[in-house]
């Protein structure tokens, strides 16, 4: 384990964004550690005592900060990005900590003394960026069960929702929503293409999209992921992890004015040849970024917007955070879009979610459910 351990930290950029792609592409798997043990006390976390030896440690949450709420958490969603922050390997955003578990439904237990839009028994959706203590993001934080936010992170859930559907807003909807409607200003009878369309922030991307009322062309890994998204009454579905995408799409007549990418090098470049005249092109994948990819300038001749989208520098700008966060509970309060598909765990199995997401076989999210008893 201790040459595993080495091996990964001492990869170059290079080296370690090809495991991500590895990763991605369902090659490798969270290396394997220590069994995980969760204590029955419900003021643990979940860490990592060495980079890739997931374990569960007790700590006492104590009374939140002035500006922070207290929640106890009832699910927490997982993200591509928890596998990278478990391998050490994931590209932090500036001023942004980077602990596993960015998504959180919960109850308020407590509030500090500045708090004003909550109160005890609220129920809550956050987006978390690790436990607070006297003014400091606690590091290693990881999926813990009680733990204070910032106020800035928390919103009131929508009534409608369960908690472990709640837990799906902060990343992949946020992400979605942010992409088609801040970045790219999608409008009615436009045409998105939608690559690896059947992860969560793909499937919330359908979602959007469709309530807007733009044309949808998806792109997905395996066969069986092409048949869901046919099935979900996607017509033009084709394979993104080949080229042929993009001739397939000539050949069609298919001309986007919106790209959500999530591909890297080559098919990424493929990607930005297919859009038209004054296309929006929103990048949400890391690979590139952290090996400094260049990106040739002539790609965007017919007058295209890139805009690359990491959703965790929204905490960089609550008024942004906050407004996208109420037109997207405005629109599950009144049905317009509804909740992902979703696969959720028991707390005593976050590792094996952790490798179930490192393999990429899955659909839609994966969720952490919390016994409120615990």
């Amino acid at each position: 384990m201790s040459d595993l351990i080495r091996t990964i930290a001492n990869l170059t950029p290079d080296e370690k964004a090809e495991l991500i792609a590895h990763l991605k592409a369902g090659k490798a798997n969270v290396p394997r550690g220590a069994e995980i043990d969760f204590s029955r006390n419900h003021e643990w976390r979940f860490r990592s005592d060495m980079p890739f030896d997931l374990a569960a440690v007790s700590f006492e949450a104590g009374d939140p900060d002035p500006d922070c709420v207290q929640i106890d958490a009832r699910a927490a969603g997982v993200n591509f990005r928890d596998v990278m922050i478990a391998l050490r390997i994931y590209p932090m955003a500036p001023d942004v900590p980077s602990n596993m578990a960015s998504d959180y439904a919960g109850v308020v237990t407590k509030v500090g003394s500045r708090v004003t839009r909550f109160k005890p028994g609220d129920h809550v959706v956050a987006m978390n960026i690790g436990h607070v203590e006297q003014g400091h993001v606690r590091e290693n934080s990881h999926f813990a069960k009680c733990l204070n936010i910032y106020e800035m992170c928390v919103f009131h859930k929508p009534k409608q929702l369960a908690f472990v559907e709640a837990a799906l807003i902060p990343t992949v909807y946020l992400t979605a929503w942010y992409a088609l409607v801040n970045c790219a200003r999608l409008e009615r009878g436009g045409t998105v293409l939608i690559h690896t369309a059947t992860g969560g922030v793909g499937l919330a991307a359908i979602e959007i999209a469709r309530h807007i009322g733009a044309k949808i062309v998806a792109t997905a890994g395996t066969p069986e992921k092409r048949a869901y998204l046919v099935e979900r009454g996607i017509e033009h579905v084709f394979d993104s992890r080949s080229s042929r995408f993009a001739a397939e799409m000539r050949s069609a007549g298919i001309v986007p004015d919106t790209i959500l990418n999530t591909l890297a090098g080559d098919l990424m470049l493929e990607s930005l040849k297919l859009l038209g005249p004054f296309g929006h092109f929103v990048h949400i994948d890391k690979k590139d970024v952290a090996t400094n990819a260049p990106l040739p300038l002539g790609y965007l001749i017919k007058g295209l917007s890139f805009h690359f989208l990491d959703i965790s520098l929204l905490l960089r700008n609550p008024r942004h955070l906050e407004s996208s966060f109420a037109e997207l509970a405005s629109l599950f309060e009144a049905g317009s879009i509804r909740p992902i598909r979703y696969r959720s765990y028991r707390a005593a199995e976050v590792k094996q979610a952790i490798t179930e997401m490192s393999r990429g076989t899955h659909l839609g999210k994966l969720v952490i459910e919390y016994d409120s008893a615990q």
